[in-house]
């Protein structure tokens, strides 16, 4: 088959009449062409589609392309290349010159310039400006401006065009000229690099292959510099650790940066990059870790803010028989017998300035949060709950996520929120501000704390007063964070703050093989997955056999009553047969098929439909929705539809609350038929339907099959390979690195194992970090601001 060739590529040439819509954010743009010249089956005109830096209504453009056929607007042409078409007719330059890009020029002076010129007069002026003199009455300031007006779109048709050959896409494109703007090819040619922390979406490798393309050479400091900043970032944000060991840093960049099988940098050159990249302020090195700013900073503090909390002079601990009394009131109340764990748990919560309480399904901690509210309150003398105005019951409740929070609203009948809200999140946040938040609590109780990552933990407990009591409640045998860190467990290691460890399978766990069996899993015991049980069951089946199976799974589960919101299958990767993209659409298919009374709008390769099941997938700070939460789609609206409807709207109902969508938001949403174990996470579902398949591979990890399982309250479903079951057990995965034990030993003197003798003797200045000595620690040398500017 004979390769196509330029010539075959389809075009556009034409006036843009009309701009439909453009999205400021990503630069996507809808366009009404009127056509000159074309070879597509398009006549007298054709709506064209894609990302561009900027479009001017009036002028002409080439665009090239494909066309697309949309389901409801019929062809439309996709456009991935154009430029700025100049004109070439007497009449299509006055056009031009008089039009909004030339300001102040009028049809009668374009008129004027095309006679004394020609129809050659743009190239003429973008030559020599001085040509405009012969045409007379111009003022230097016009003569300027429209010179430089001519050089300018000269510029950006050159900057696109490069830009095209160096391999980025319109959007792509669009997004670096919309960053660096006129300096966007001297940057391509000097400092390719720069767009690795510049740019999102352009990662090093990108950049590597442009610089070295230009003639850059492989051992060059810049390179060596980029490629740093990368693997900090790269290991610390997909492994989970806080910091890169000088070491490990060593072996990625050599490996990342050998050029023709040859190492390009020795350790000198790495020393001198790593000491710029420290008085720059991009990294922190602290006893040969290497760590970003904002984590490292997170982390260190967070060690002051619980030495501030636990020393500062809190009330009279309450009477042991009070607190007693206090249960046993509570246990009358509500038909329940703590047990002594428990019972040791709700003490250290009333009493402690910061307790943990960890454990697995089933061991009662929902019925200890209650507890300990209620004990509190009533020791307290706090007035009832529904006598306070929103927010101001002094014993706050809060979960990572959305669901999490609603779950413990729940179970407590006392009003839960988000971290987020609860610190005061908004619109206008960016992850490394500072918030200043004057919380007024005399408890606040975190639950789901595994899920809590080192930066939001921080941005917590420097709102949390001194005299407040905080309570961490979590499974620290679940997966951690998906941010850096491994707070909860960090905590728990510390031995700096009283820990309830609760081991008895209690009240709703007795009975359960699902409970049993992630007990089992927690304490390596041994497993039968092939023993069936009413509530628990493994079916064997190979990865083609995966999507027909869980179709079969469902649909019964749906005959039976159960609806969506009841069944949550869930996988460890996106991709493949059984896959969760895969899984979404024969879920969609079985639990909310297209019929004459349901809406549907197409994004990209997604059909959404009124009655879908959908996932959050970025933060909407804004509405106090987040990344996780699920909804369903209530509504959808549709402009050519509705007579009142300006635009495409999808109405997602979050358990009562109703956010709207415009069309170019939808890219914030997934289907949540089958979701990722992480997203599930803080969630419970009556049924769980688990694949597990050896193509999962690098997925397959002990505390990820834990989770998955933990969140199944009536029925587990697992199918696929045994073998890849009992592989994932044996697999720990990898052990994040982080520092917030250390930092917390530091703070509160604690001695390491071994004996006394073993620990140096500490100087006058303490090893922990303060306001005075936080300037005199190696990595903080030259740098003028403050900690907080990091974060």
């Amino acid at each position: 088959m004979e390769q196509s060739s330029i010539y075959d590529e389809k075009y556009i040439i034409g006036e843009v009449e009309r701009v439909i819509f453009q999205s400021e954010k990503t630069r996507f743009f809808v366009l009404k062409v009127n056509i000159d010249e074309t070879n597509t089956n398009f006549v007298f005109d054709a709506i064209v589609t894609g990302y561009f830096h900027d479009i001017t209504e009036g002028e002409t453009y080439r665009f090239s392309g494909t066309i697309k056929n949309h389901a409801r607007f019929g062809e439309q042409f996709n456009a991935t290349q154009f430029k700025l078409e100049l004109p070439k007719t007497d009449e299509g330059v006055i056009q031009y010159l008089a039009s909004d890009t030339f300001k102040g020029i009028g049809l009668k002076t374009a008129k004027k310039i095309v006679d004394t010129l020609g129809s050659d007069a743009l190239e003429i002026i973008s030559d020599d400006k001085s040509a405009l003199k012969s045409v007379g009455g111009l003022s230097k300031a016009k003569i300027d401006m429209i010179h430089h007006t001519i050089l300018e779109n000269k510029k950006t048709e050159e900057i696109i065009i490069r830009l095209n050959e160096l391999g980025f896409g319109a959007r792509m494109s669009a997004k670096i000229l919309k960053h660096y703007g006129d300096h966007t090819l001297k940057i391509l040619e000097q400092s390719p690099y720069r767009m690795v922390a510049d740019i999102d979406g352009v990662g090093f490798n990108t950049a590597d292959k442009i610089a070295l393309a230009q003639g850059i050479l492989p051992n060059d400091l810049g390179r060596l510099k980029a490629g740093l900043l990368y693997i900090v970032e790269d290991i610390t944000l997909s492994t989970g650790h806080t910091y890169i060991d000088r070491n490990i840093l060593n072996v990625e960049l050599k490996r990342l940066l050998e050029y023709n099988g040859r190492d390009q940098f020795e350790d000198r050159d790495i020393d001198g990059v790593l000491n710029e990249l420290k008085e720059d302020e991009k990294i922190v090195v602290f006893e040969e870790r290497i760590y970003l700013p904002t984590i490292f900073y997170a982390e260190h503090k967070s060690a002051d803010e619980i030495h501030r909390i636990l020393n500062f002079s809190a009330d009279d601990p309450f009477d042991e028989e009070e607190v007693d009394d206090e249960l046993e009131e509570i246990e009358r109340n509500e038909h329940i017998t703590y047990n002594e764990e428990q019972i040791s748990a709700i003490h250290s919560a009333v009493n402690e300035k910061i307790s943990i309480i960890t454990g697995g399904p089933g061991t009662g901690k929902t019925t200890i949060v209650k507890g300990i509210i209620g004990c509190y309150h009533a020791l307290e003398g706090f007035e009832e709950f529904e006598e306070y105005d929103e927010g101001e019951y002094p014993i706050k409740l809060v979960a990572p996520t959305g669901r999490a929070a609603k779950r413990l609203s729940e179970s407590t009948g006392i009003e839960a929120s988000t971290i987020h809200r609860l610190i005061g999140w908004g619109q206008d946040t960016e992850k490394d501000d500072f918030l200043d938040i004057e919380l007024n609590a005399k408890m606040i109780i975190i639950d789901e704390m595994s899920m809590v990552d080192t930066w939001l933990f921080y941005q917590l407990l420097r709102n949390v007063p001194s005299e407040t009591r905080l309570v961490f409640v979590g499974d620290r045998d679940q997966l951690p964070s998906v941010g850096p860190g491994k707070v909860f467990n960090d905590l728990i290691e510390s031995d700096v703050i009283k820990v309830t460890e609760l081991t008895k399978i209690y009240r709703q766990g007795e009975g359960s093989s699902i409970i049993k069996l992630a007990h089992d899993i927690k304490e390596e015991q041994p497993i039968d997955i092939r023993q069936k049980f009413k509530d628990r069951v493994f079916i064997t089946a190979n990865i083609s056999q995966i999507s027909g199976l869980v179709d079969n799974i469902v649909s019964r589960a749906v005959n039976k009553g159960y609806d969506m919101r009841d069944i949550q299958v869930l996988a460890p990767i996106y991709r493949g047969n059984a896959g969760i993209n895969k899984l979404n659409q024969v879920l969609q298919e079985i639990l909310n098929p297209l019929d004459d009374e349901k809406r549907e709008i197409k994004f990209g390769d997604i059909h959404f439909r009124t009655g879908d099941k959908v996932l959050q997938l970025i933060n909407r700070r804004e509405d106090n929705i987040f990344n996780g939460d699920s909804g369903i789609i209530d509504e959808i609206i549709l402009k050519d539809e509705d007579a009142q409807a300006e635009k495409d709207m999808v109405i997602v109902d979050y358990d009562g609350k109703h956010i709207a969508y415009e069309r170019k938001d939808l890219s914030e949403l997934a289907h949540a038929y089958c979701t990722s174990i992480h997203k599930a996470q803080g969630s419970e579902y009556p049924i769980v339907i688990m694949p597990l398949v050896k193509s999962y591979r690098h997925m397959l990890i002990k505390n990820i099959i834990y989770t998955g399982i933990t969140r199944a309250k009536e029925s587990l479903i697992l199918c696929g390979d045994e073998n890849a079951f009992y592989e994932a057990l044996d697999n720990e995965g990898i052990t994040r690195h982080t520092t917030l034990v250390d930092a917390l030993h530091d703070k509160f003197n604690v001695r390491i194992p071994g004996g006394a003798d073993e620990v140096p003797e500490k100087d006058e200045s303490p090893g922990y970090l303060t306001e005075e000595n936080l300037f005199k620690i190696p990595a903080m040398i030259n740098v003028e601001k403050t900690p907080y500017d990091f974060i």
